[in-house]
């Protein structure tokens, strides 16, 4: 059986993608000077990528509306240097769907999903 083919345009990662911590400076409020501190440190040492809301990044204790404003901002910040890695995995089916079509739309972004646990 052969695989399919890769999407138009698409390039395999190499290097290293660091999972990245959600910097918060209360319950769910994503602290933005932080977050971008630490995208410009990670990208001055030279990754190749970042990977959002993984178990790093307290991706699965945030709310809905967390995920959404602190993936938006990192994109904003990182804009398009680096491709950004999003875990979208949730044990609400619909709320997968959801951040999964957010970051479809996003240039440079690459969706990542485990099955549920």
């Amino acid at each position: 059986m052969t695989p399919p083919a890769p999407p138009s345009g698409w390039k395999p990662l190499k290097g290293i993608v660091t999972p990245l911590a959600t910097p918060l400076s209360g319950q769910d409020i994503i602290d933005k000077k932080s977050t971008q501190k630490l995208i410009k440190h990670v990208l001055a040492g030279g990754v190749s990528g970042i990977f959002l809301m993984g178990s790093t990044g307290e991706g699965p204790s945030l709310s809905y509306e967390a995920r959404r404003t602190f993936v938006e901002y990192c994109f904003e910040v990182v804009a398009g240097r680096v491709p950004v890695l999003v875990s979208v995995s949730d044990t609400a089916f619909s709320e997968s769907i959801a951040l999964a079509q957010m970051v479809a739309k996003i240039p440079s972004a690459a969706i990542v999903i485990a099955p549920p646990f």
